[in-house]
């Protein structure tokens, strides 16, 4: 099967971040339909591809618009690509162990998938560092209440290492900073920053410096 996506489509990924696809748990007779919708676009580093999610499967397609290409398949459900800083690697999450989503790391150069995460519960992957050596994710799995905790773990395996980890609050949805010192999560009381010492940041004020920034 072959994807061309003209321009336009390519625009609208990169407008709409994410987007919600109905992905049925068993696809059969149903998978030539799911496979139509496009979702979740990541575009690499130096702005020449689009990895993105159709079908539960991941695909890369120019940038410039073209023929897609299917770059990880597999009868589970991948989800949200992100390449690496340095645009070697592609991170995402997969159900292929057989339960609630995992992080994996994919090399662009080998093609040599990495499982990062062993957990019972989903992992939401988040972003990487500034450095490439880890990625950040969303896990309840080592919270005492089952909320979520922000983690980082090493790309080239290890234990996950709590970043932003209060008992009993969720925290989610991190994005570090282009220069690795400080990392943007959703708290307990809305949007917060998290440089060794935790700042809630009230929404208005979230926006204007956002505004200011861009």
């Amino acid at each position: 099967m072959v994807h061309r996506i003209p321009t336009f489509a390519l625009c609208a990924l990169l407008v709409v971040a994410t987007v919600a696809l109905p992905r049925p748990e068993v696809r059969a007779a149903e998978e030539t339909a799911a496979s139509a919708l496009l979702g979740e676009p990541s575009l690499s580093p130096d702005g020449s591809e689009i990895a993105f999610v159709s079908g539960g499967d991941i695909w890369t397609v120019p940038a410039a618009g073209g023929a897609a290409r299917l770059l990880v398949s597999d009868p589970a459900t991948e989800a949200r690509p992100l390449y690496s800083p340095d645009g070697r690697h592609l991170a995402f999450t997969s159900t292929r162990a057989g339960g609630a989503p995992e992080v994996y790391v994919l090399s662009l150069e080998g093609g040599a998938v990495r499982r990062l995460t062993y957990d019972d519960t989903s992992e939401v992957l988040d972003g990487w560092s500034a450095d490439g050596r880890s990625v950040y994710l969303s896990t309840s799995g080592h919270d005492i209440s089952r909320m979520n905790d922000v983690y980082r773990v090493p790309v080239e395996g290890g234990t996950p290492v709590p970043v932003v980890a209060g008992a009993y609050v969720n925290e989610s949805m991190a994005a570090p900073s282009p220069d690795g010192q400080t990392l943007a999560f959703v708290g307990p009381s809305g949007m917060a920053t998290f440089d060794g010492e935790e700042r809630i940041c009230p929404p208005a004020d979230w926006m204007s410096e956002l505004n200011q920034t861009v």
